[in-house]
């Protein structure tokens, strides 16, 4: 740990005065120095008569201080970011906003928050537990600088958060744009800023128990509980994988329909009634094992629809893909 200077100087001086090391701790103890503290820098001190106090080399520990609650932030940033990211897509679910249209690739998109979590929960458990830990044993811990600056940082952006909060809320209110949809965002996003100034608003010192850190405890529920829901609504790998397969069938029906649009080898003023469209394929390497299964169908003299089976239409959100069931297809006129 690094000594303060000040309590450094004062035991060189008390020690070339002629005072014991356990006067000079005693006198330590009654200014509210830590025993950590005070041990730690009466061993930077070597004693001897006729030559003073001599200075003993100490070895900093500030870089792997400020590695290690560096870490500890970003993770505990992760897991709220991810969290609320979350928690806001449930609302979203439970609370649509009349007229909304649901859109199932929305939530696909929240595969990240949810692998975020997955990540960074755990590690952020580990980390809170080393560091509280590290505490117990070394009170003096919790006054690091790096320690303190960085828990001073979240704090003044949780305060901020808050206030912004208040202030969109009651503008809001003004403005007669109150929902129940924003009313429980607005709660949500307070009490995540609330959990984020308990957390580094917290002394450290109760004892090391099995439920460790109150704040801690409640944002780890959060974020298992948004990331159960989560997974609920979107399904898990399997899920992706349905969704996968159905993003490279949309993707060669796309590339098959631009292709026959533009196909030299028929008339496009007078299309057959049955074809083949993977004899127009352009560039058959980029396309995938599924376009053999689109088939044609011509709706008119020169227009026609490519279509495909698929396995979750509701995963499709797609401007130019008309829906029919299962049936994903696209038309096209070539005059």
């Amino acid at each position: 740990m690094q000594i303060p200077s000040e309590l450094s100087r004062y035991i060189r001086d008390a020690l070339q005065s002629g005072q014991s090391q356990d006067d000079i701790a005693k006198s330590l103890r009654a200014a509210n120095w830590t025993d950590t503290e005070i041990d730690a820098a009466l061993a930077g001190w070597l004693h001897q008569d006729g030559a003073g106090a001599v200075p003993r080399p100490m070895r900093s520990t500030a870089a792997r201080d400020a590695l290690f609650y560096s870490l500890l932030f970003v993770v505990f940033g992760m897991v709220v970011g991810s969290t609320l990211t979350l928690l806001f897509a449930q609302i979203n679910i439970w609370l649509p906003e009349p007229g909304e249209s649901a859109a199932y690739g929305r939530l696909s998109g929240l595969r990240w928050s949810m692998a975020a979590l997955i990540v960074f929960v755990p590690v952020f458990w580990a980390l809170d537990r080393k560091d509280r830990q590290a505490s117990t044993a070394d009170p003096a811990r919790k006054h690091g600088t790096v320690r303190r600056w960085l828990s001073a940082l979240a704090m003044l952006v949780a305060t901020i958060t808050l206030l912004g909060d208040a202030l969109y809320l009651i503008y809001s209110w003004l403005d007669g744009q109150i929902t129940v949809r924003f009313l429980i965002k607005s709660a949500t996003v307070a009490l995540i800023a609330a959990v984020v100034l308990a957390y580094f608003g917290e002394a450290r010192k109760i004892p090391n128990m099995a439920i460790p850190l109150p704040a801690g405890w409640i944002l780890i529920g959060l974020a298992i509980l948004s990331l159960v829901l989560t997974f609920w609504q979107v399904g898990g790998p399997a899920q992706g994988q349905i969704e996968q397969r159905d993003r490279w069938r949309i993707s060669d029906l796309r590339t098959l329909t631009n292709d026959v649009a533009q196909c030299t080898g028929i008339d496009r003023a007078a299309l057959p009634a049955t074809f083949d469209p993977m004899t127009c394929a352009r560039n058959p390497t980029r396309l995938t094992g599924f376009a053999s299964d689109i088939t044609y169908d011509r709706t008119a003299a020169s227009a026609f629809s490519l279509c495909v089976q698929i396995e979750y239409p509701a995963a499709v959100d797609g401007y130019d893909v008309r829906l029919d069931g299962n049936t994903a297809c696209i038309d096209r006129r070539t005059d």
